[in-house]
């Protein structure tokens, strides 16, 4: 009886010994997120599931991410589905990553479109949701209260290029052509004070449907104003049919800005997208500090900065994914939300600071296609080329 005593003794020492977090660690920190790999924004982000599956990749040969409630790293695992694009389809798969995969967190969906649609499910059932590529004002005036931003908002989407504009004091005139979407919208609202604020005159601003194919009219209406730069807001499918038909009716204005001018961009239109201007987070020869995350995550993906330019972001997202939980010390999605909320740090693209509502501060910048290659153009800290003003005309 003494002997049988001891034994259930020693055993409830040993077991005591043993932190009770680390015995109900679960076997991964798992991670929601969907990707148009299909649909109307596959040109600008089709390949992005292996691009968040490099990075797992890199974290888990380190041994993964240290949870301190464990007491040990814990792998990253992701689950990802092709949202096609479309807003229906990205809530129901956010809906399923809530309630049928149980994630820890969520990465958001590629537009603004599909994240004000994602992020109700986050919200609902209170589960920490980073944006990535998102930045409607829309989506941060809803008091909702777990999700934050990487990106700054849709209408200072450009501020680097209209303060270039204004100091070099060169363009006087611009004329908008703008897709009736939620972000080129957004931009456009912002760069319209903006170019006004830096002394050019607004000599139209055309607002039409994404599905428009024929620019005939507008663009001969522009012809007639003679803009000094005409500003495209749009994704990349509406922005190359305008520039083709643009070429085509020699519409040559001293510059042409189109805020997507990713590969896909350039690959298309050849030779009539020399001079284009647009907007990068990063390029290679960037002085931005430490990037090598990168070029690191890029290279284990096989994805393409030029070809695919939001891609800096989505790796500053990981980090800032990875701080939080780290920050944190936990995997409770309270806890974890709150750390996000709070977080201050250095991501491979600047600092990152969230307002009060949830959007982010890192901001892209103008890049001009020269020679086929991307040249950030502004700042002159960071530049990797000049800008090359007025371009050179349509061949």
């Amino acid at each position: 009886m003494k002997m049988r005593t001891l034994s259930v003794c020693l055993v409830a020492a040993v077991l005591l010994a043993i932190p009770f977090a680390a015995t109900g660690a679960p076997d991964a920190i798992h991670i929601g997120a969907t990707v148009s790999q299909t649909g109307h924004f596959s040109s600008e982000i089709g390949p992005f599931k292996r691009l968040m599956n490099a990075w797992a990749g890199i974290v888990n040969e380190q041994g993964g991410i240290m949870v301190k409630e464990y007491g040990k790293k814990l792998p990253v695992k992701f689950t990802i589905y092709d949202d096609k694009s479309d807003q229906a389809t990205v809530k129901k798969y956010y809906e399923r990553l809530a309630t049928v995969d149980k994630v820890n967190l969520m990465l958001g969906p590629y537009s603004s479109p599909l994240t004000f649609a994602a992020s109700t499910a986050a919200e609902n059932h209170q589960i920490p949701f980073i944006a990535v590529c998102a930045n409607s004002p829309k989506i941060y005036t809803r008091g909702f209260k777990w999700i934050v931003g990487v990106i700054d908002l849709g209408q200072r989407y450009t501020y680097r290029y209209w303060e270039m504009i204004r100091k070099e004091g060169k363009a006087k005139s611009v004329s908008f052509v703008v897709e009736d979407t939620i972000h080129p919208l957004g931009v456009f609202k912002g760069s319209k004070a903006l170019a006004e604020k830096a002394g050019l005159k607004v000599l139209t601003s055309d607002v039409v449907p994404d599905k428009t194919r024929d620019f005939t009219p507008i663009i001969t209406k522009l012809k007639k104003e003679n803009p000094d730069i005409i500003y495209v807001s749009s994704n990349i499918p509406f922005a190359i049919n305008f520039m083709k038909q643009a070429k085509e009716m020699s519409l040559n204005p001293n510059e042409y800005h189109c805020i997507h001018h990713s590969g896909v961009f350039r690959d298309a239109l050849g030779s009539a997208a020399e001079d284009v201007i647009g907007q990068s987070y990063w390029v290679e020869g960037m002085k931005l500090g430490d990037t090598q995350l990168i070029n690191d995550v890029l290279k284990k993906a096989d994805v393409s900065e030029p070809m695919y330019p939001w891609s800096p972001a989505y790796v500053a997202a990981f980090q800032i994914l990875r701080k939080a939980i780290e920050d944190a010390g936990t995997l409770d999605n309270k806890k974890v939300m709150e750390r996000l909320k709070q977080l201050e740090m250095e991501t491979v693209l600047g600092e990152e600071v969230f307002s009060d509502t949830g959007y982010g501060s890192i901001n892209t910048y103008p890049s001009q296609i020269q020679d086929g290659v991307y040249k950030v153009i502004y700042p002159p800290d960071v530049a990797t080329g000049k800008h090359r003003y007025p371009r050179r005309p349509f061949k």
